[in-house]
């Protein structure tokens, strides 16, 4: 009888004002994207399993719900809307001008140990742009994500922003195994120093090596933290992500958005698709981000196609966890 009276872990049921709610919460956060020109794309709730694996990275892969269909093909349940986008794109919407103006809502279901915030079954809304100037369409995701907040009566918020090529650039000649590297990157975006600094003993990492990973958990506050940082690296990929990161904070400061800006190089998790900057959105009083997003200029070329991309989502359990005036 357990199984026929008891909602399944990490699963929800809605009803009466709390549905209302969410709807309200949908059409206002998609008024937005409406006002931007975006169009709204429904891909399917599942896909095969290689189109997900390829791009999340072998520790959000083991989060995948898979089975096998009747005629043994490897299927897995959507557990992000990014990858599924990309290949509609690649294989469907290749001819249409660019850059394309994509967005999304529906469900996404990882296996993973509930807790606040996160569940097994949530709901994303986001945008993805495709095909267009990098520094103007990532300056606009972002714009369009805070012009959200707001339209649900969100006036207080903070984008944490970095960019992977700097971490990249720093770790390339590491030698670190894949393995490794994730768990520097999870102690860095911890913002965790003693476990950081056991780790790099473990790995017997060079002084200097310790040294500038530990500076990652120091490089955050406004444009004066890139100069810091320019001041730790000498490769070309980390200058040149550091060069972006500047482009893109100029813009939007011209665009006044920049009270809203922090700089934070120790944002280096995410899923593996990410190649330039990426950045998280919190808001006060909520102990985890309420949204991410960032740049993936290669993951379409898993689908035979090779075009620059950013996007965004909003996790709308989180959303419903503030005080929202829904006007």
């Amino acid at each position: 009888m357990k199984t026929l009276t008891q909602v399944p872990l990490g699963t929800q049921v809605l009803f009466g004002p709390a549905v209302k709610r969410r709807r309200r919460l949908e059409r206002l956060v998609f008024s937005i994207f409406s006002r931007w020109k975006y169009e709204e794309i429904i891909p399917p709730i599942f896909d095969y399993y290689d189109v997900f694996s390829r791009g999340m990275g072998a520790e959000l892969e083991e989060a995948l719900y898979r089975f096998v269909d009747r005629e043994g093909n490897l299927l897995a349940l959507r557990p992000e809307f990014t990858s599924l986008v990309a290949k509609t794109v690649a294989t469907r919407l290749q001819d249409r001008p660019k850059p394309l103006r994509l967005c999304y809502c529906g469900d996404v279901l990882r296996y993973e140990a509930p807790r606040g915030g996160r569940q097994r079954e949530s709901f994303q809304l986001g945008i993805e742009n495709i095909g267009g100037e990098r520094i103007a369409c990532d300056a606009e995701v972002i714009q369009v994500a805070m012009e959200a907040l707001q339209r649900v009566g969100i006036d207080r918020f903070q984008f944490n922003l970095g960019e992977m090529g700097f971490f990249a650039g720093l770790v390339e000649r590491f030698g670190l195994s894949a393995q490794d590297l994730s768990r520097i990157r999870r102690l860095i975006d911890r913002k965790d120093p003693v476990g950081l600094q056991a780790e790099m003993e473990r790995l017997q990492l060079s002084p200097r090596r310790r040294e500038v990973l530990h500076a990652l958990l120091q490089l955050t506050g406004n444009a004066e933290t890139i100069d810091d940082a320019r001041r730790l690296v000498s490769n070309e990929r980390s200058l040149s992500a550091l060069d972006n990161l500047a482009g893109l904070y100029a813009e939007l400061k011209r665009r006044k958005l920049a009270e809203h800006l922090t700089i934070d190089l120790s944002e280096v998790r995410g899923l593996d698709y990410y190649t330039g900057i990426i950045f998280k959105i919190y808001v006060p009083g909520l102990g985890f981000e309420v949204g991410s997003g960032g740049r993936y200029d290669n993951l379409l070329k898993n689908f035979g196609c090779d075009l620059p991309s950013v996007g965004f989502t909003f996790f709308l359990e989180r959303l419903m966890a503030l005080p929202l005036k829904l006007r």
